[in-house]
């Protein structure tokens, strides 16, 4: 390979032409050939799904404003209560569900 002063590589690559094989379809008018391929797409009816759920999601809010008015109430006036056992329960239930995953 030689470098000439414009820094380009001459005769590293040389420019071959190759002619692509094409399937027995090759002579066919074009129309026939298009004619002959039909395209058609599907959506996964779990991506249909997706989307179902995805407005439903969208069309209710993030949390309950009245529970948490509720509860900003009790905590203010001294009633919040606490129960440890619920708390423990749900934890427990909740890890025994992520582990059967």
């Amino acid at each position: 390979m030689k470098i000439d002063n414009s820094g380009n590589a001459i005769g590293a690559y040389t420019t071959t032409s190759k002619v692509a094989k094409r399937d027995s379809n090759a002579n066919a008018p074009a129309s026939t050939a298009t004619a002959a391929r039909a395209e058609s797409v599907e959506i996964n009816p779990l991506a249909s799904h997706i989307g179902t759920v995805e407005t439903r999601a969208n069309a209710t809010p993030a949390f309950d404003a009245a529970k948490v008015e509720a509860i900003k109430s009790a905590i203010a006036s001294g009633s919040f209560s606490v129960n440890p056992e619920k708390i423990a329960g749900s934890l427990i239930a909740s890890a025994r569900e992520l582990l059967a995953k």
